[in-house]
């Protein structure tokens, strides 16, 4: 993956244009009087003084900049220094061109300049190997070795040109030029290999370009030419590659500068150095050249050692191409294997259909932030009937809703906050620096956002949530903060879902209740404690018997059902439960039936809950039940609170399935519930059970009286029957019957028997019909 950076742009700046105006200066006044004297030498000197002064300016200006390497601010430092030593040895030569041209013209000098020129050497050596290299013991050696290859070079090449010189009579002239070059040469061998290398001290690649530039410029000007081209008196070829390797310093103080506080790119990849095949190269140059002076005989062996040199560098150069394109396919494929393991880490750590955290990543944000000491809540978000989605629309609608909902809940986050999906419609938020007060308020506005509705794949949906917020408390962890969100999250749902709840520790007495209550509730079922009875429905006004409805009992325990029952439907226990009482009494209706034939019950009744509805196969359940044991579907009624369908979605589904076998179906407790009339439109019942409310204070001109009457006369309109709940008194039995009810139940006909004495009510009952026709 390539990642862009900025470069160090070359800008124009008071210090540039003076430097390299400077150097244009120079070149004009060197090429005028080099081709007829016009003006007095010490004037060549003058640009060049000028622009090693802006050079040490430049340099000092960098030394300086923010964000700049400590390292590297010292290396400018020095370089500064150099710069003004060298402008002092300049100044030195510009008064010896004056004093004695001809000495100026042989590069010889005064004691007081070679003293600042050597400073000014020794400086920027210093100053050079002093950078830390940034690499390895291999790394050190590969710069030891392309320095010692320099270093044997300009030392062979120094020797001919010295030994040269003197058999011409003029080693005086090319002494201190082959000390120069020997050490402008090992300073080029530096700054060559320095380039190549990465991080050195803080220095931008580009800065050690011109750094090379500015070495291998000195180098050319100061030591080779001199050696080759006789100079005419009082002219110097340091009067133009002085100020031209100071540009090349400035050039590269101003690119440091731009630069500073930019992260560096790496180096390129070099397959390999050019110093040695430089070095051997002009070795054999100077070979051939050489031999040229000596017979045939030598001359013939310099070619064919350069020859052989030759093709054995071509051959090596090849094998290190070959080894290069191998790496780079390596490169390649290690950069996908870090992409792939990069996404890996991505799909281990988040959600592949949000993208928000998974519940791993969300207890480790969690456990950070408890690890710093501060306020801290954690929400957990379940979306209420999500299912109904997936089992109506289809599951990509679902997929859509809840990415619609992730982008809303993001939108509305605070930066600090952490969401995360913990399972299918389940989502947590870490909300840092907010007590519970606090977050249940800016988790009202994030709900007021999400209940707007949204678009789901073609579809306007609205979302509906259960909230529970946990505050953190000393010595919390993520899991127990996450179990107490959780906890108030399931409270909230309890208590009629689209709400918010904030643990406390009520809730956590009522929870471990539960669970106490649960795990006895699963110990009884499986032990076969559970027992059933069976009220009778009483037609109106006689009193007999046309059905039971079927009510569980706990004996051993002692608790009621009212008790127990919500336990079960918090704990999950009420499916198997209600399993075995479905199972149960449909066996017991199918004894009664092979007993008593048409003397049996005529309906059976069993109540369903929400849960057992939603449950996936619960249709299917009642049929294979229904044919197991033999029962009509018609003589079976599954009884339902209008809260159990309220919502539609797969309760209603399933309730639909289960008219469609034959199975009569009752609204139980009707008219306390949220919208009963509405629900009559929607939910295929036969018949409705007016809850015991309505009954206990009816008599005359009271409202239950007038809802008790409106009630039968909506059925009458409708088709269905009607059931009158907790009747207990005659009055009560004789008011319903005037209001039209022909159905009651209540302590009034019976209450809730045991098998034993229906068995014994049927027989009688069978006996006394049978007993006028032996008569």
């Amino acid at each position: 993956m390539t990642i862009d950076r900025p470069v160090a742009r070359l800008r124009p700046t008071p210090l540039l244009a003076t430097a390299v105006l400077m150097q244009v200066t120079a070149i004009v006044l060197y090429a005028v009087n080099a081709t007829q004297p016009r003006f007095s030498p010490a004037w060549g000197w003058l640009p060049g003084i000028v622009m090693m002064v802006v050079t040490a300016i430049a340099c000092w200006q960098t030394a300086g900049t923010a964000g700049l390497d400590r390292v590297a601010a010292r290396l400018w430092r020095s370089i500064a220094w150099c710069s003004a030593l060298v402008a002092l040895g300049s100044i030195g030569d510009a008064r010896q061109s004056l004093l004695d041209p001809e000495r100026v013209s042989q590069q010889q000098h005064d004691l007081p300049t070679s003293i600042a020129y050597a400073a000014a050497v020794i400086i920027v050596i210093w100053a050079l190997l002093r950078l830390p290299l940034g690499g390895n013991r291999s790394t050190t050696t590969r710069f030891v070795l392309d320095a010692l290859t320099i270093g044997v070079t300009v030392t062979v090449f120094a020797w001919y040109f010295t030994v040269r010189a003197l058999s011409s009579g003029d080693a005086q002239r090319t002494t201190v030029p082959m000390m120069m070059l020997a050490v402008l040469g090992l300073i080029v061998a530096l700054a060559l290999v320095k380039v190549a290398m990465t991080g050195m001290g803080g220095l931008e690649q580009g800065t050690l370009r011109w750094f090379a530039a500015a070495a291998v410029v000195g180098t050319v000007g100061g030591g080779l030419v001199p050696l080759v081209v006789h100079m005419p008196p009082g002219l110097s070829v340091s009067q133009i590659f002085s100020p031209a390797t100071m540009l090349c310093v400035a050039l590269a103080a101003d690119r440091q500068r731009r630069a500073a506080g930019q992260p560096l790119r790496p180096a390129r990849r070099r397959l390999f150095s050019v110093v040695p095949y430089a070095a051997v190269a002009a070795t054999d140059a100077l070979l051939l050249w050489v031999s040229g002076d000596s017979g045939q005989v030598v001359l013939v062996v310099a070619i064919a050692a350069t020859a052989l040199t030759t093709l054995v560098a071509v051959r090596q150069i090849g094998a290190l191409r070959e080894n290069g394109r191998l790496l780079s396919r390596v490169d390649q494929q290690l950069t996908q294997l870090n992409e792939y393991q990069a996404e890996l880490t991505h799909r281990a750590t988040h959600d592949g259909l949000t993208g928000l955290a998974n519940r791993a990543l969300f207890e480790q944000a969690a456990q950070e932030m408890l690890a710093l000491d501060q306020p801290l809540c954690l929400a957990m978000i379940d979306l209420d009937d999500f299912k109904t989605i997936n089992d109506r629309l289809g599951h990509a609608v679902g997929d859509a809703f809840l990415t619609a909902i992730t982008e809303r809940l993001q939108a509305n986050l605070r930066a600090g906050d952490v969401a995360a999906r913990l399972g299918g419609d389940e989502f947590g938020i870490l909300l840092p620096g907010l007590t519970g007060a606090d977050a249940v308020a800016l988790l009202r506005r994030i709900d007021e956002a999400m209940n707007l509705p949204l678009s789901a794949a073609g579809h306007e949906l609205v979302a509906r949530a259960s909230v529970g917020v946990a505050e953190t408390w000393p010595g919390a962890t993520a899991f127990e903060l996450l179990r107490r969100a959780d906890l108030a999250m399931y409270s909230a749902k309890d208590a009629g879902k689209g709400r918010f709840a904030v643990y406390d520790a009520a809730l956590e007495r009522t929870h471990e209740a539960d669970q106490r209550l649960g795990a006895d509730l699963r110990r009884a079922l499986d032990a076969g404690e559970f027992t059933l009875a069976y009220q009778p429905i009483a037609s109106l006004p006689d009193g007999a018997w046309t059905g039971l409805e079927t009510l569980v009992r706990w004996p051993q325990a002692k608790i009621g059902p009212d008790t127990f029952i919500p336990v079960a439907e918090r704990t999950g226990l009420i499916v198997p439960l209600g399993s075995w009482i479905m199972r149960t009494a449909l066996a017991q209706l199918a004894a009664w039936e092979a007993e008593f034939g048409d003397d049996a019950p005529r309906h059976l009744g069993v109540n369903v809950s929400a849960r057992q509805l939603r449950e996936p196969g619960f249709a299917g359940e009642v049929r294979d039940a229904l044919i197991e044991f033999g029962v009509r579907p018609d003589r079976f009624v599954v009884e339902v609170t209008e809260t159990a369908v309220f919502d539609g979605g797969v309760a209603l589904d399933t309730l639909v399935a289960i008219k469609a076998l034959g199975v009569r179906v009752a609204l139980d407790d009707f008219g306390t519930g949220h919208s009963s009339l509405g629900l009559l439109r929607t939910v295929p019942a036969d018949s409705l059970k007016v809850d015991k409310s309505f009954v206990a204070g009816i008599g005359g001109a009271s409202e239950e009286a007038v809802i008790a009457s409106a009630m039968i006369q909506i059925t009458e309109g409708l088709h269905l029957g009607a059931v009158a709940e907790g009747v207990e008194t005659a009055a009560q039995a004789e008011t319903l019957y005037e209001l039209g009810y022909r159905f009651a139940q209540g302590y009034h006909f019976s209450r809730p028997l045991p098998p034993a004495e229906v068995r014994s009510h049927l027989a009688g009952s069978r006996l006394a019909r049978s007993s006028p026709a032996r008569n």
